[in-house]
């Protein structure tokens, strides 16, 4: 599996490297089965925070100019629960369609908590200015 991959997703992932830790597979089915799991869990979870966060890593700088833009984003799949990440240049409409969905709907929940916030300092401070009933 290489970066340049266009869609990679965790299944994938945790398949490669149980080859790479048993490669002639002698270990009991239960303990491979039980180990893929694991490296699933493992890989959905890298996948996730590396692809379905914020990109920190100056990556960006190279999509100018859309700073901000990541280099793979989470693919379309009606119900699916394990996405692939698919490089942002292969993209398919359904894909491009279902990340700014996702991006505006993630936007507006920060935003109303946001307003949470501000509303309760608010609150707080007004309190605080009240003095005490003596």
């Amino acid at each position: 599996m290489h970066r340049d991959e266009p869609r990679i997703n965790a299944q994938t992932i945790a398949t490669a490297a149980l080859l790479e830790i048993d490669p002639g597979k002698v270990s009991l089915p239960p303990v491979l089965a039980g180990c893929h799991l694991a490296l699933h869990q493992i890989a959905r979870g890298l996948l996730r925070k590396r692809f379905d966060e914020d990109d920190e890593d100056g990556d960006e700088d190279q999509m100018l100019p859309f700073p901000g833009l990541q280099q793979r984003y989470p693919s379309f799949k009606q119900g699916a629960s394990d996405r692939e990440y698919v490089l942002l240049e292969k993209m398919f409409p359904a894909d491009i369609a279902f990340n700014v969905a996702r991006l505006r709907k993630e936007g507006a929940t920060k935003s109303k908590h946001a307003d949470a916030l501000e509303a309760w300092w608010e609150i707080k401070q007004a309190a605080a200015a009240v003095p005490p009933a003596a």
